[in-house]
């Protein structure tokens, strides 16, 4: 199949000779979906340099500069996507084309030569200061060009980028929006290049929202950014923003939705033959199967991915892979496969601490030094700005004076002509002045007359709607009086059949209630003989394989082991000894003896009693205001405790927790707190908090949680104390 494509790129360069004996055409756009491809840069590199010898040799004038411009920027273009060396390259061309479009007087182009150099000194030098100040250079030559053709976008973008990396998120977040608006207005860009360069500005400000942790925005710009990337069909970008959607998945804790969108990344970056990508993939995807408890997947992936990163210097992505091996390992017990990938990762985490905190260390340094740029740039501004307000101002005074001197001469003219026309105008008013007041008179007795006509047809008009509304509203007192009485008829009927089927639902409610109660009582028995029976087997199988598992432990001589195989051993003992603990704990929990025969508080009592002789939580209990309640009730407020402290135990990282009740009016309250790392209570979705929201709807009960990160959580349970 390559050689099908092949053939049209060798007779490429005869093609073009052919043609530009007579003409240069346009040169092609970039595809960046196969700038991996080594044949199809090189490619593109024949046709550069023959389009520049052609062009060269063209006579003088704006449309042939314009060629030999458009030649070198192709060239630095090409290189730039070579990466590696091909950056040097792409630098040399670009200071080039800077100095032929100097000569020409070219401002388009001498913009997008600054725009390839600071590409080469942000992110192959970075150099922060000297990109910066090309970027301010660049954007006063844009404000010569056009709106439709200016690369004032890209100095926006670029700017952006740089505040992203200082840590300036709102700076950053500004100059991607400009960024945006700029690149709408732009019709030199193909529509699909220009569509592509809004998804990385999107995408670029999903990050910095997640940063910032506005999530939902973070999620809506990834969705667009793929959404774009989809409409263009571009594979790179799609890839990209698939991996970009499935790290935003990975640190919401979605694993499951994660693995969909790296799958069609996977499938990308393997069409493409992209290693580095395949390695990517294959890291992230092994820790989703980790999380989503599928280790046998995570070690293939997580083993790929090692492999590709050790031979290719890959370090972060070699890190992620072998923290998702070591738990892959011991999820399916191969704990010396574990312990080694232990150690890589964690030598792979001390070397990429040293690079963060030396990169940490330039970044200030550089942003030590793009202040002091910003500084003496808004100094200069500063200055033009005010010696620009000083002339105007003179212009202004000068304009002012001639225009008084001018306004001094027009006043007197006038003053003449005004002089004249009041004597006149005076003369004219009283004359004016005779006539209408003769008219007034006139008027005055003409609507005197209109007015007394008026009031006598007012006078007539209303009697007669007086004996009107009198007879309409004694023939509607007669109806009014027959309906009242024949509705008091039909309500009396109707409350004698309201009393009956009142008296039949309440006997019917009183049978349904007893029944209810019936039901609730076998349900509770139910569930009661049911946790005995498995308490019991808890006790005697399990608890009883687990100590014999520990005796058979305890037969072996750990001194003729080895140093490894000892330390597996006394890690078994322990583990042995913690899950016959879990058993006991688990056997009394499921139906102590107390909570049926003593209640609730003496119940809690004893549980909070156990937990603080086994761990390092330290547990209170205020049960004063607690009295006896209905089994049913006591027995799903026991569960949702110990559901709750299983809880705080396994993930709260706290140190101290309380257990309350308190009585307010006709409730009863019950609150579970602790000091720990709290939660989002949107993300409040388990199947823990599933039982206890259907164990309150049981009690018809209801429950509030109250927490944030880093504040400890909160749980309030109110239960109406007529239902209790």
């Amino acid at each position: 199949m390559r050689l099908v494509w092949l053939v049209p790129l060798i007779l490429l360069p005869g093609w073009c000779v052919t043609c530009f004996a007579q003409s240069c055409p346009k040169l092609p756009e970039l595809n960046f979906d196969r700038r991996s491809d080594i044949s199809y840069i090189d490619s593109l590199l024949t046709l550069g340099r023959t389009h520049r010898k052609i062009a060269v040799q063209l006579p003088q004038g704006r449309t042939n500069d314009t060629l030999r411009l458009e030649g070198l920027r192709f060239m630095s273009i090409v290189f730039k996507q070579m990466r590696g060396a091909g950056y040097d390259s792409s630098y040399f061309y670009a200071k080039q084309l800077e100095k032929k479009a100097k000569g020409y007087h070219n401002s388009l182009y001498i913009v997008r030569a600054m725009m390839l150099q600071e590409y080469y000194l942000r992110a192959v030098k970075d150099n922060y200061p000297q990109a910066l100040q090309i970027n301010q250079q660049a954007l006063e030559l844009c404000k010569k060009l056009p709106p439709e053709s200016s690369p004032c976008w890209q100095i926006q973008m670029n700017m952006g980028d740089i505040y992203r990396l200082l840590k300036e998120y709102d700076n950053a977040l500004t100059n991607y929006r400009l960024s945006l608006t700029f690149l709408s207005a732009n019709t030199s860009l193909s529509p699909k290049n220009r569509k592509l360069l809004m998804s990385q500005a999107i995408s670029q400000m999903g990050e910095i929202y997640e940063i910032q942790g506005q999530y939902g925005k973070a999620r809506g710009a990834y969705d667009s950014s793929r959404q774009i990337a989809l409409e263009t069909h571009s594979k790179v970008n799609l890839a990209y923003a698939n991996e970009r959607l499935g790290d935003f998945f990975i640190n919401r804790h979605q694993p499951e939705n994660a693995i969909m969108v790296f799958g069609e990344a996977l499938t990308i970056w393997s069409q493409l033959a992209d290693r580095a990508g395949q390695a990517s993939v294959w890291a992230r995807l092994s820790e989703c199967y980790t999380l989503t408890n599928k280790p046998n997947l995570a070690i293939e992936y997580g083993e790929k991915a090692v492999s590709v990163a050790r031979e290719a210097g890959f370090l972060r992505i070699r890190q992620m892979a072998a923290h998702s091996l070591y738990r892959a390992y011991r999820l399916t017990n191969q704990p010396v496969r574990a312990l080694a990938m232990y150690d890589e990762y964690s030598l792979l985490t001390d070397s990429l601490e040293n690079l963060k905190r030396v990169e940490e260390l330039s970044a200030m340094q550089q942003k030590y030094a793009v202040d002091q740029v910003i500084t003496v740039a808004e100094n200069e501004r500063y200055v033009q700005l005010q010696q620009l307000t000083n002339v105007r101002r003179e212009a202004e005074l000068e304009r002012l004076r001639a225009e008084s001197e001018r306004n001094q001469l027009v006043a007197k003219t006038r003053m003449s002509q005004l002089k004249q026309s009041i004597e006149t105008e005076h003369l004219k008013a009283e004359s004016q002045k005779n006539r209408l007041e003769q008219l007034a008179n006139i008027d005055k007795l003409r609507r005197d007359i209109e007015q007394a006509d008026l009031l006598r047809i007012v006078l007539v008009g209303g009697i007669a709607m007086l004996w009107g509304f009198i007879a309409v509203y004694y023939r509607k007192n007669r109806l009014i009086s027959r309906q009242k009485r024949e509705i008091e008829g039909l309500n009396h009927d109707l409350e004698d059949k309201v009393l009956a089927r009142t008296a039949e639902l309440k006997l019917a409610n009183d049978q349904l209630r007893a029944k209810n109660r019936e039901i609730e009582e076998a349900l509770l028995r139910g569930q009661t003989l049911e946790r005995k029976r498995m308490a019991a087997d808890l006790h005697d199988n399990l608890g009883g394989l687990l100590a014999a598992i520990r005796t058979s432990l305890s037969a072996l001589n750990p001194d003729r082991m080895a140093d490894g195989e000892q330390k597996i051993y006394h890690n078994l003992l322990t583990m042995s000894k913690e899950a016959f603990a879990e058993v006991r704990y688990l056997s009394h929990n499921l139906q102590p003896d107390e909570l049926e025969k003593q209640g609730l508080a003496e119940a809690l009592t004893r549980l909070v009693d156990k937990l603080n002789h086994t761990q390092k939580i330290e547990f209170h209990l205020d049960h004063a205001e607690l009295s006896r309640l209905g089994k049913t009730t006591e027995f799903n407020l026991y569960s949702i405790c110990i559901e709750l402290c299983s809880n705080i135990i396994r993930h709260s990282e706290a140190t101290q927790s309380d257990i309350l009740f308190k009585r307010f009016a006709n409730e009863l309250n019950m609150i579970v707190k602790d000091n720990g790392c709290g939660m989002n209570p949107d993300d409040a979705t388990g199947m823990g908090l599933r039982n206890i929201q259907a164990r309150m709807e049981l009690i018809q009960g209801r429950y509030e949680i109250h927490s944030g990160v880093g504040e400890g959580t909160t749980f309030i349970f109110i239960l109406p104390l007529n239902k209790a």
